[in-house]
């Protein structure tokens, strides 16, 4: 009987621990998942945390590498001679623009020219800058040529050769101005200011103008002014039988030169 009583007990405490051994499970079920939430956010706030540090290291790198002196890099070695040169050059052209060759003394082309030879003796530009001069003067030289101002075309002429004696064309100018100097084969000189008044003696224009008309002559006139020039040409023009054929070239020393 008394075993039977003690089966009895058991029998009935075993619902109530069920029971509790359900709630109990149920709990350690919610605490379990209540663990894991919390274990969740603690895993999230540690991952922000650390994007956050991330993205501050990263920032402050980039302060920190803006801020830093970066090293003094020297710049190439600047070849003074090479500017000195260029700066020579510049000047020679501008003057050679200018129509300065030889002169002024400070401020002229060949100088600047013979400057940079003197830096580099193989410099093509100063070369054919000073080659330049001497054809420019040579030019000169045949205009003047032309205008039987044979005189001023022959000191052209010498400055040509003082730069470059061995120059190829300074020769065939030079003839030039001989066949022309050979044409000229009268030289009647005036007085300017009797040119200037127009008061030159008629003896004196009938003189030329026969000439002129026997040897059917090119003229070049020479007056002080524009004015002077053209009066002295109508007055032969009118005592000829044709239209002389004359150039005209404004001068202190005034003439009439015949050529053939």
């Amino acid at each position: 009987m008394a075993k039977l009583a003690i089966n009895d007990q058991l029998s009935a405490a075993t619902p109530r621990q069920q029971d509790q051994n359900k709630k109990q499970k149920r709990f350690q079920g919610l605490f379990h998942k209540v663990l894991v939430l919390q274990l969740a956010i603690h895993i999230k706030a540690y991952t922000t945390i650390v994007n956050h540090y991330l993205v501050l290291s990263f920032v402050f790198a980039v302060f920190i590498s803006g801020c830093t002196a970066m090293p003094d890099v020297e710049p190439p070695p600047v070849d003074s001679t090479k500017v000195t040169i260029q700066q020579l050059l510049s000047a020679a052209d501008a003057a050679m623009e200018l129509n300065r060759l030889t002169t002024p003394s400070d401020d002229n082309a060949l100088d600047r020219y013979e400057q940079v030879l003197t830096l580099n003796p193989s410099n093509t530009l100063a070369i054919a800058g000073i080659n330049r001069i001497v054809e420019r003067y040579l030019v000169w030289a045949l205009d003047l040529t032309e205008k039987s101002n044979l005189k001023k075309a022959r000191y052209f002429v010498s400055l040509a050769d003082e730069i470059d004696p061995n120059h190829p064309n300074i020769e065939p100018v030079v003839n030039k101005i001989n066949d022309q100097e050979e044409k000229v084969f009268r030289i009647f000189k005036l007085d300017a200011t009797s040119v200037r008044d127009q008061t030159i003696d008629p003896n004196v224009l009938a003189e030329i103008a026969a000439k002129i008309q026997r040897d059917r002559a090119f003229i070049t006139i020479r007056a002080p002014d524009d004015r002077s020039g053209r009066w002295l040409y109508q007055e032969l023009n009118r005592q000829v039988e044709f239209r002389i054929e004359a150039t005209f070239e404004r001068s202190s020393n005034a003439s009439v030169s015949l050529t053939q």
